[in-house]
């Protein structure tokens, strides 16, 4: 399983869409095989979703994301995990634990307003933020 990371500065960017980094973690069982950090500097929207695919990623954990970028990636058939801050390795440890949906890693605002507009996108293609 790959999970990829929005990363700035060891952090979590605080929006996907102007992220300058991206780390992904190959996973099996919970046990970290690879890392990669790839570079995303110049690259628009669409240029991000066929990266994501390109690595074969299957989950993204990031900051804020745009709503249609969104919509681009949950339709890759990448789980999408929004609205998320902190540093790296307490995102991958909280997300190997289950412990990702504890308040004090969410960014400040509303992510269930966020879930809810991604309503019927999310029941059409079996994905969830």
């Amino acid at each position: 399983m790959k999970l990829a990371l929005s990363i700035w500065e060891n952090k979590l960017a605080n929006v996907f869409d102007f992220a300058h980094d991206l780390l992904i973690i190959e996973l099996n069982n919970d046990i970290e095989t690879d890392r990669t950090n790839i570079s995303l500097d110049n690259s628009g929207g669409l240029e991000r979703v066929a990266i994501l695919q390109r690595y074969g990623v299957d989950v993204l954990i990031c900051g804020a994301i745009s709503q249609s970028l969104a919509y681009m990636i949950l339709g890759s058939g990448i789980k999408l995990i929004p609205f998320i801050n902190g540093t790296e390795e307490q995102i991958v440890q909280a997300y190997k634990t289950g412990q990702l949906s504890v308040s004090n890693y969410l960014l400040p605002g509303s992510i269930k307003g966020f879930c809810k507009r991604m309503g019927r996108h999310r029941r059409r293609h079996g994905n969830r933020c």
